[in-house]
């Protein structure tokens, strides 16, 4: 069956495929035949195992992650999981592919997003938080290089304007939180919500696939938004620090535990309102991916970060509470 027009997460066994990918993982691999090459390739829609049994001189040595190639071969199963069986391969050529083919993006479109961030910036009160959000905003670089970046490389909104989607959802869900206790910051959960993962800018590089940078291997992207945040705020005339204090705590803690790399462990109410929305946002993220890889039903592989199964129903099911 000829099927070059399909994306990854449509691919069936026995497809024969012929299309454009960007190269995620690269191997070389020894077999009683000689040496082959094991691959993860990748487009928009999700990423696949590949294999190369014949590689050629450009497969053995010149093929890296990050290129984008032109690949043609057969879809084929291996341990109950699809694999690219790749017969050719050949380096892109620019224009023969965009970089929506090659990496997913929000189904937001940017103007939305940017849209969300703007309104729930009219809903702080203070000042010095108001002026200090707006820094960002009004830097014009910063604020579109905030809206294209990504908020994962794999687990959890890993796609071109996830950092904006998801910094969105996170400051939503935090502020319906908040209505049910008087007593909450909203200004410091729609601060934290909206800069708790700024730091992701830095930490990823967006080319052909989502990978680190080196300052965010070396620093992370907690580090990185405090540096920012604290800059900032103190080229606004008399920040009260005990207020910038709490900004900084509210990054700072935002992992919740120090063993997931949180510098501290949040110490005031707001700083456990933004770690929980945060968790459940990113884990409904990356549960939402796995869902619609598996086809909206039926269990999906071992999900080894959250340490089980998961079920999504079957289409036989019956709702009885109807």
């Amino acid at each position: 069956m000829s099927a070059s027009a399909k994306k990854i997460k449509d691919f069936e066994v026995e497809d024969i495929i012929t299309g454009f990918f960007a190269v995620r993982r690269k191997d070389v691999r020894e077999f009683v035949r000689g040496q082959f090459v094991s691959m993860e390739l990748g487009d928009s829609s999700g990423r696949i195992a590949a294999v190369m049994w014949e590689p050629d001189q450009f497969a053995l040595a010149e093929l890296e992650t990050g290129l984008v190639v032109k690949a043609k071969g057969v879809i084929t199963e291996y341990n109950n999981k699809k694999q690219f069986k790749v017969d050719r391969l050949r380096l892109a050529q620019k224009d023969e592919y965009t970089i929506e083919d090659i990496l997913a993006h929000s189904s937001q479109p940017i103007e939305e997003r940017r849209a969300r961030i703007l309104a729930l910036t009219e809903k702080i009160q203070n000042s010095y938080i108001k002026n200090l959000t707006e820094s960002f905003w009004n830097d014009e670089k910063f604020f579109n290089d905030y809206l294209v970046a990504a908020a994962g490389k794999l687990w959890h909104h890993a796609y071109i304007g996830g950092l904006s989607e998801h910094s969105a959802n996170v400051t939503e869900l935090a502020l319906r939180v908040a209505s049910g206790y008087e007593h909450l910051d909203n200004d410091l959960l729609i601060f934290g919500g909206l800069f708790h993962d700024a730091g992701k800018i830095e930490q990823y590089s967006i080319d052909t696939v989502i990978d680190y940078t080196d300052s965010g291997r070396l620093l992370g992207h907690i580090c990185v938004a405090d540096a920012w945040i604290t800059e900032r705020a103190h080229k606004i005339e008399a920040f009260p620090e005990s207020l910038l204090i709490k900004l900084r705590h509210m990054i700072l803690s935002h992992h919740g535990q120090l063993e997931y790399a949180a510098p501290v462990v949040p110490q005031i109410a707001e700083a456990f309102v933004l770690f929980y929305c945060d968790e459940i946002d990113s884990k409904m993220g990356a549960i939402d991916r796995i869902r619609e890889r598996q086809g909206g039903q039926g269990w999906s592989e071992y999900v080894k970060l959250l340490e089980r199964y998961l079920f999504f129903g079957r289409d036989s099911d019956i709702d009885s509470g109807s």
